[in-house]
């Protein structure tokens, strides 16, 4: 149980080094979340989020000082919708934290991978910057995680159905070795699934799919069609590599970022590009970028805060 009073010293490691409406935003967001107040009743997740969201909605706008908006009219209806999307997802982490009803395991950036045991014997490997829920009735009866991030999961044999819940999908087994990419501020969006072994079931909206080894899916309610994939290559990330078939370079970088630990400029002619290029092990952020570079045809160098590409 995280103390109400403690919550003015979170936002400080989350608000380092974002960009000034970035910070600002969270910033707003989180002096509105500081309000409230955690109820001593034990609830499920659903009834703790609208507990929240109830006393958040409550409050007026007379309420909310922290939230002077001086920039020009666009701008200022930029920042509320952020500010709105920040307050969901401090909703839904608020409501897990006061809960007290699950594990967090979280891998840091810069390291190349963190591997979690769970009850019931299925190791999970989460990606740098990924983060894994794991409810207190995990167990013999459920056995259902939730994963903001990427993670390769190598599931015990069990009668009692294994799922991964993500923004947009849910990927069932029984006992199987398959990775799961979601990470939801990525540019277009879409829960990946890639099954190493076994078979897994996936689904979106009304749609359910199964995928079988060497196969892949991405996350559609309007199609759920599972590809033929290299799964030893795509999951390079493993060994400590890159592999993206035509991935938009944006959420490349995004993943070199959260690997090294490092900032990464480059401008959006080029991050909505998309790119395919594999390499088994990468030692550093240099000498990946340059590979990238040199495939699109573009410059990269270092700066003050880490790397950027760009044009001529």
């Amino acid at each position: 149980m995280i103390k109400r009073d403690t919550y003015h010293h979170l936002p400080e490691a989350v608000l380092e080094g974002l960009p000034e409406d970035e910070r600002y935003a969270l910033q707003a967001t989180w002096n509105l979340c500081g309000n409230i107040s955690p109820s001593v009743e034990r609830m499920d997740a659903s009834s703790m989020k609208a507990n929240i969201m109830a006393q958040v909605s409550a409050q007026t706008v007379a309420d909310r000082p922290a939230l002077r908006l001086v920039t020009p009219s666009v701008r200022v209806h930029q920042l509320r919708m952020r500010i709105v999307s920040v307050a969901a997802a401090l909703v839904v982490g608020l409501s897990m934290m006061l809960s007290g009803s699950s594990q967090h395991f979280a891998a840091p950036h810069g390291d190349q991978s963190l591997t979690v045991t769970l009850d019931d014997g299925s190791q999970v490997r989460l990606a740098p910057g990924s983060r894994l829920s794991v409810p207190a009735s995990f167990g013999e009866t459920d056995r259902s995680v939730s994963l903001n991030g990427e993670a390769f999961f190598d599931v015990a044999e069990s009668p009692v159905p294994f799922s991964v819940r993500t923004e947009d999908s849910r990927t069932t087994v029984l006992g199987t070795s398959f990775n799961v990419r979601s990470w939801p501020r990525s540019l277009l969006h879409a829960t990946e699934v890639i099954v190493a072994s076994g078979r897994v079931s996936v689904a979106a909206g009304e749609l359910q799919t199964i995928v079988e080894p060497g196969q892949s899916v991405t996350a559609s309610e309007k199609a759920l069609t599972p590809v033929d994939t290299d799964a030893d290559a795509r999951l390079a990330w493993i060994q400590g590599g890159f592999s993206y078939e035509n991935e938009l370079i944006g959420n490349v970088l995004d993943d070199v970022e959260r690997r090294f630990d490092v900032r990464v400029k480059a401008p959006a002619s080029i991050r909505l590009r998309p790119i395919s290029i594999h390499r088994n092990h990468v030692e550093g952020a240099s000498e990946f970028l340059g590979d990238i570079a040199a495939t699109i045809s573009v410059r990269y160098r270092p700066n003050a805060n880490g790397f950027e590409l760009y044009l001529d």
